[in-house]
């Protein structure tokens, strides 16, 4: 945003901007230093496997900036349900939950950066899947009709927001009774300093 306001000084329809700025810049020039990870390395020191990473287009991993190697495998997809995925970013997990249920099934990529969803769009039609639907909005007003959903994954998306309880009021409206929600978050394992908490770039990390 380029605005120096302090991240305590910013309402939260400004920080969602700040988010959607960053992810789009990520998704433009994933190759550039950003002060967390991102890409292909970082998603296989995460524990994605190596022979799985190599086995897909580079495209997929190269925006890659996910927290968690797990969420796929946690969330236990199950052919013929509907995923909604938060926070796509470049479709790496998208494709992997796409394959999961299968062309009975169906992925909702969510993410709040329109280029990111470029990015993952044109990933996904290299593998032909018609049951892949993206949307650009935030997490915290789904586009989504209530109980339409048997299973939500995030990765690494709730520490971006300033309204974590509308993210999880959505999650609740739009999951199917019995319905089941996996989460992969940053946890601080110190206390960020005051100007930790300021900068706009640590609200990143």
């Amino acid at each position: 945003m380029g605005n120096g306001k302090k991240i305590g000084e910013m309402t939260p329809r400004e920080i969602h901007q700040l988010v959607a700025e960053k992810y789009a810049e990520v998704a433009q020039a994933p190759g550039k230093r950003y002060k967390f990870r991102v890409g292909a390395e970082y998603a296989r020191d995460l524990g994605y496997p190596v022979a799985l990473l190599e086995s897909l287009p580079p495209a997929l991993s190269e925006a890659f900036t996910g927290i968690s190697a797990s969420l796929v495998t946690l969330c236990e997809a199950r052919p013929g349900e509907t995923i909604l995925e938060l926070g796509c970013c470049g479709g790496l997990d998208t494709a992997l939950l796409a394959e999961r249920v299968g062309p009975a099934g169906r992925v909702i990529g969510v993410d709040c950066a329109e280029p990111m969803l470029e990015r993952a769009r044109t990933n996904l039609q290299q593998f032909g899947h018609a049951n892949v639907t993206f949307v650009q909005t935030s997490a915290e007003s789904l586009p989504l009709a209530d109980n339409s959903v048997d299973c939500i994954v995030s990765n690494g998306i709730f520490n971006l927001s300033a309204d974590k309880e509308a993210i999880f009021a959505e999650i609740s409206r739009v999951l199917k009774p019995g319905g089941r929600t996996v989460n992969a978050e940053i946890v601080l394992r110190t206390e960020p300093t005051p100007a930790e908490r300021d900068n706009q770039e640590d609200w990143f990390t």
